[in-house]
């Protein structure tokens, strides 16, 4: 197994204890990653906070206390907060547990339903994800597939049996799109029920046509990368600005195995209505 030296005249801004064995250690921050590379890309070789005793590949000594390094691996509940650098360049994750995020999510959708009940009107569309309500996660932009958000490579299966599992679509009734620019601020989610299943791809068209499904009449207007379960795209440049007023449009939600593979699965086209103004 590895010995990770870490680089010791960092100035860090924030430490991982490990309030069971007394080990500490400091770390960069993922928003100071992000001013430092903002390319995205490191090597990332194991991470802190996360991680089963077969996934062990060395250890961190810290004054005398040592901590397991785990190899790099990602779950629902499991965020990078940040990353330890070593002598040679490369870099640790420290994972941080956001359960409590995710429950308090839940708990807010259930409060949301129980006002629904109660016959309040509470102006929400939980599948058209206008741009003011994300309740899987923070959107993060546009990632590669394969990246642990923006810095490592995820580990993923060479090839996922997904032949009994259901692929999550989520609606999109409307797309609230700006006139006269290209970029874009409308949140596009892959949903944290496809965790383990897909990636999702997502190509916007306006429907020539009005037939609601695609030919070579319709117009691209955005193809995205693939998307992480639980993950979105929140800002995107249309091929060409749009003039003020309503487009039939329609979206193809295009579903890649969670796998290195990526084999393409059963595509869903759903109609909308853009909106630009």
């Amino acid at each position: 197994m590895a010995d990770f030296r870490i680089k010791t005249d960092n100035q860090y801004s924030a430490i991982y204890r490990n309030g069971k064995t007394g080990f500490s250690v400091g770390y960069y921050t993922a928003k100071e990653m992000k001013d430092f590379f903002p390319g995205g890309t490191i090597r990332v070789v194991g991470q802190l906070g996360y991680g089963k005793d077969k996934d062990i590949v060395g250890a961190l000594e810290v004054g005398g206390v040592t901590e397991n390094v785990y190899r790099v691996r990602s779950a629902a509940n499991k965020k990078a907060a940040g990353y330890i650098e070593l002598e040679n360049g490369a870099f640790i994750a420290v994972k941080k547990d956001i359960t409590a995020l995710i429950i308090l999510f839940v708990l807010l959708g259930v409060l949301v339903l129980a006002l629904l009940i109660a016959g309040i009107t509470y102006a929400v569309k939980a599948s058209s994800h206008s741009g003011e309500t994300q309740t899987e996660s923070e959107p993060y932009g546009e990632l590669a597939g394969d990246q642990e958000e923006g810095f490592g490579q995820l580990d993923l299966p060479e090839k996922a049996d997904v032949s009994e599992k259901e692929v999550t679509i989520i609606g999109i009734p409307e797309m609230h799109l700006k006139a006269g620019q290209k970029q874009q601020n409308f949140i596009l989610s892959n949903s944290l029920q496809n965790e383990g299943i897909c990636f999702m791809e997502f190509t916007v068209y306006i429907d020539k046509n009005g037939d609601k499904k695609i030919d070579a009449g319709d117009e691209q207007l955005y193809k995205s990368g693939l998307v992480r379960p639980g993950y979105s795209i929140s800002k995107f440049n249309l091929n060409r600005e749009l003039d003020a007023g309503e487009y039939d449009g329609l979206v193809m939600e295009q579903p890649y195995s969670y796998d290195k593979a990526r084999t393409p699965l059963n595509n869903m086209v759903i109609s909308t209505k853009i909106i630009a103004e």
